[in-house]
């Protein structure tokens, strides 16, 4: 870690001392294995806090399984309210009624910038999308190089409304596609990227709040550290939990949602709580809740290690059909205890071991050996891989073999999906863990894992994990045209997304709808009546439009909201949040949407 980035986390994470002067560090200090702390340093920063995979404290108020299937939390052995969980205020501390009101007035001085500046200082993007005809509203015909299921070829997408229409080398026959607006891509074409792993609220915060102050072993050892305690309660209080008035959950999720619609990702398992909120639905697909766009919602999520009560209830979900996906965070470490989660879980349940089925996902597994993987196999499981948040914390961001033996898993014949875990230690979006992955697999497993293979990581592996295959994942007939335009060399198109950033992503569609792409595109993006106007943002110096604000349905769904009212609600709550001084820990500025070159 460069001393620039050192002393700025010094500066804003320190008990206040005085003035400090704050550098925005350009992510090229951060080390090349993803910033995690400096071995060579001695892990000297007492001021980081723990970045771990502690699920127990993630989302407490949440419960241990999240999801429309089940309709329920679970409050049982697991506990979310154990006693290592950070209240929502410090002990002792009840806010009154005016520090406890939520904040108004203009936005502070400080905002954070949509982005970082790039590290390597260039703004020339060649290259882009060109319109070559303007059809009919909702209909769309994309010409690049498209990456079908089980090839890449030359050759054209057509959407219609919702729907991909045809996927063919020509789709001049097909009904609509005379009519359709015209994009030469001159690029990319791909299915929209599937996120398996993240806990969307905290997006709003990245490891320059806090970083672990040691190597640990496993998610259950990092909670004593004050700054991570602090952390979590910055969260709860934004989000309204632990009887905070402040309600900012709807803004923390689309800011989120717009961290991987930026970088290509069109759905996301995010975990966010309070679940099925009607705002979840407004950018990527929140797609383990009601809100996520397909209608009906089939998927479960479990932030902590279950209890019994909680996971006979999924195995029960299982035998109705209410639940086609349960995703289980287990063996989250390197050490006997993490191991031992395995076992347990096959244990837990009556009648035992009912929720070792192809419905449901490991994540993490990053203790697991060879036998159970065997096990896994047997039973059609599959597996979500964070490496970037295992290394950061279990390797001291620079041990890459401190991760899920993913080769070993693929050798079996698992299922593997690739997911950030969220910006905290895990990667900022997508794009960057899967760059992460290619150099873990470069360095530790002599390059087993194609591009390719990468590639299907973060589309159909996904999809099939989800139980989704039919709706998203793959560019096919009678899918949703969830869809994303990459710019790069169309010869090596695998090896050109493991380089993209959101700079080089050049059209992101959600349900056939431009939601981001090159300001170049923006008056294809069509602007339903009752909303906002698409916004300009930038991306690492690629000028961009975003279409954020949807059509409210109900009054306060706040689905109307722009990004710059996002942007300017969160900035603020930060800033009034740190002038409550329920800790000495400062959390402003708001994270930006990217920083550029943060990767790999």
């Amino acid at each position: 870690m460069g001393d620039t980035q050192f002393w700025r986390r010094v500066a804003r994470h320190a008990p206040a001392v005085g003035p400090a002067l704050l550098v925005l560090a350009c992510s090229s200090q951060a080390a090349s294995t993803g910033g995690g702390p400096d071995a060579s340093a001695g892990l000297r920063d007492a001021s980081r806090e723990a970045r771990t995979g502690g699920d127990a404290t993630r989302d407490q108020a949440a419960g241990d399984a999240v999801g429309a299937a089940s309709g329920t939390v679970d409050g049982g052995a697991s506990g979310e309210a154990s006693a290592d969980a950070p209240s929502d205020a410090p002990s002792g501390a009840t806010p009154d009624a005016t520090r406890d009101a939520p904040p108004d007035g203009p936005a502070r001085a400080d905002a954070a910038p949509d982005v970082t500046s790039p590290a390597d200082g260039g703004c020339v993007v060649p290259g882009g999308p060109e319109v070559l005809a303007t059809g009919t509203p909702g209909s769309y015909l994309l010409r690049g190089m498209i990456l079908a299921p089980t090839s890449a070829f030359a050759g054209e997408v057509l959407v219609v409304g919702a729907t991909i229409q045809c996927v063919a080398a020509s789709c001049a026959g097909s009904a609509g596609a005379s009519t359709a607006t015209v994009i030469d891509t001159h690029g990319i074409v791909l299915p929209g990227l599937i996120d398996t792993h993240n806990h969307i609220l905290f997006d709003v915060f990245d490891e320059t709040d806090w970083s672990p102050s040691k190597v640990y072993t496993n998610h259950n050892q990092w909670t004593a550290e004050p700054g991570y305690s602090a952390m979590v309660n910055a969260k709860q209080y934004l989000n309204g939990e632990s009887g905070s008035s402040w309600d900012f959950g709807c803004e923390m999720d689309k800011y989120g949602e717009l961290k991987g619609l930026i970088a290509g990702t069109t759905a996301i398992v995010g975990a966010a709580n309070p679940a099925n909120r009607a705002c979840f639905g407004s950018l990527a697909r929140t797609i383990d809740q009601s809100a996520n766009g397909l209608g009906t919602d089939h998927v479960q999520v479990a932030t902590l290690f279950p209890s019994a009560t909680s996971a006979d209830g999924v195995c029960t979900n299982f035998g109705s059909g209410s639940t086609d996906a349960y995703l289980v965070h287990i063996a989250e470490g390197v050490d006997s205890t993490a191991h031992g989660e395995f076992a347990k879980l096959q244990a837990l349940t009556t009648p035992p071991a009912c929720l070792f089925t192809s419905q449901t996902t490991i994540v993490h597994g990053t203790a697991l050996v060879d036998a159970d993987f065997a096990a896994m196999a047997t039973d059609g499981m599959s597996l979500t891989w964070s490496p970037r948040s295992n290394v950061f914390l279990y390797g001291g961001g620079v041990d890459l073999t401190r991760t899920t033996n993913v080769p070993l898993a693929l050798a079996h014949g698992l299922n593997v999906s690739i997911a950030p875990d969220w910006s905290i230690g895990g990667s900022q979006n997508l794009l960057d863990e899967l760059r992460f992955a290619h150099q873990v697999d470069v360095a530790e497993w002599g390059h087993s894992l194609s591009s390719q293979a990468l590639f299907d990581m973060v589309t159909k592996n996904p999809a099939r994990a989800l139980g989704l295959s039919g709706s998203v994942g793959s560019l096919a007939v009678g899918l949703r045209a969830d869809i994303a335009v990459i710019s790069g060399d169309t010869t090596q198109p695998y090896d050109a997304l493991l380089a993209a950033t959101p700079r080089e992503v050049r059209l992101v569609l959600v349900d056939g709808v431009p939601l981001y792409g090159d300001a170049a595109l923006r008056p294809v993006a069509p602007v339903p009546a009752g909303a906002s106007a698409c916004e300009s943002i930038d991306a690492c110096c690629g000028a961009k439009f975003a279409c954020v604000s949807r059509p409210s349905a109900a009054a306060g769904d706040k689905l109307d909201q722009t990004y710059a009212t996002i942007q300017s609600s969160l900035v603020k709550a930060f800033g009034d949040y740190d002038a409550l001084a329920l800790s000495s820990y400062r959390f402003s500025p708001l994270t930006p949407l990217v920083r550029c070159g943060a990767g790999p």
